[in-house]
């Protein structure tokens, strides 16, 4: 039974609902992560990791998502931020790998 914030009425019950959130969110960002993978394998060369038109992009597309959502702004940029980074790693080890560099 999923509850609400407001349903719940023990730490319990909020332990559950993070942990189920926990769970979904780590599949989402498995999800994610897949197409970061796909990525990798389409770009030619480790230099096309980085594309800051598109990391201010995403990072302004989730800011709103994040307001209109009722998430601190602050909060969802400084968590992008870091997945981006991390998956801009990712992709320059992995092209870089591919190409024997």
């Amino acid at each position: 039974m999923t509850r609400t914030p407001a349903d719940c009425t023990t730490k319990a019950h909020i332990r559950t609902e993070i942990d189920r959130l926990d769970g979904e969110l780590v599949a989402l960002l498995a999800e994610r992560f897949g197409y970061v993978r796909r990525m990798a394998e389409i770009k030619s060369s480790p230099d096309e990791a980085l594309v800051p038109e598109r990391v201010d992009e995403v990072l302004d597309r989730v800011a709103v998502a994040a307001v209109t959502a009722g998430l601190d702004e602050e909060l969802a940029r400084d968590l992008w931020r870091k997945l981006i980074e991390w998956n801009i790693d990712y992709e320059r080890r992995t092209i870089a790998a591919r190409l024997g560099q």
